[in-house]
C-alpha cells in the first residue's frame, strides 16, 4: 500500500510557503526594478533619439546658414569686383581726358610759340630786306660786290 509520508507532505508546503514568501519579498520587486529599468531604458533612448534628431536639424541649419554666407561673401565679391572693374574704366576714362587735355594746351602752345617766332622772323626778314635793298641800292651793282655784301651781312647777322 501505499503510504502518504507527512514529512513529505511537509516539505511541499514549506516549498509553495517558501515561494509565496519570496515571490512576495524578493520576486516582485526585483521584477518592478526590472520593469522600470526597462522604462527607463526606452526612455533614455528616445531621449537620445530625439537628441540626435535635434542635433540634425542644428546640422542642417548650421548648413544652411554657412550656405547663405557663402552666397552672401560671393555676391560681395561680385560687387567689389564690378564697383573695381568701374572705378578703373573712370580712371581710364580721365587719364585719357587729361591726356587729351594736355595735348590740345600742347598744341595751343606750340601754335602759339609758331606764331610768335613766325612774328619775330617776319620782323627780321623785314629788317633785312631793308638792309640789303638800301645796300644793294647804295652800292654798284656787280658780282664781286653782291658776294661781299652777303658775307658782310652774314657777319653782321652772326654778331648779333
Amino acid at each position: 500500500m501505499i503510504s502518504i509520508n507527512y514529512a513529505f507532505i511537509l516539505v511541499i508546503l514549506n516549498f509553495v510557503l517558501l515561494l509565496i514568501i519570496l515571490n512576495k519579498i524578493l520576486y516582485k520587486p526585483i521584477k518592478k526594478f526590472l520593469i522600470e529599468r526597462q522604462k527607463k531604458i526606452a526612455s533614455d533612448i528616445d531621449n537620445a533619439e530625439a537628441s540626435r534628431q535635434d542635433a540634425e536639424k542644428l546640422v542642417q541649419k548650421k548648413e544652411n546658414e554657412l550656405k547663405a554666407s557663402a552666397e552672401d561673401v560671393r555676391k560681395m565679391k561680385k560687387a567689389a569686383k564690378r564697383d573695381a572693374e568701374s572705378q578703373a574704366v573712370d580712371i581710364v576714362k580721365n587719364a585719357k581726358d587729361q591726356e587729351k587735355k594736355i595735348l590740345k594746351d600742347t598744341e595751343e602752345q606750340l601754335v602759339h610759340e609758331k606764331d610768335k617766332v613766325m612774328k619775330e622772323i617776319e620782323g627780321e626778314l623785314t629788317g633785312i630786306v631793308t638792309n640789303l635793298s638800301a645796300k644793294f641800292l647804295s652800292e654798284k651793282m656787280d658780282n664781286k660786290n653782291d658776294q661781299n655784301l652777303i658775307k658782310k651781312m652774314l657777319t653782321e647777322r652772326e654778331d648779333r
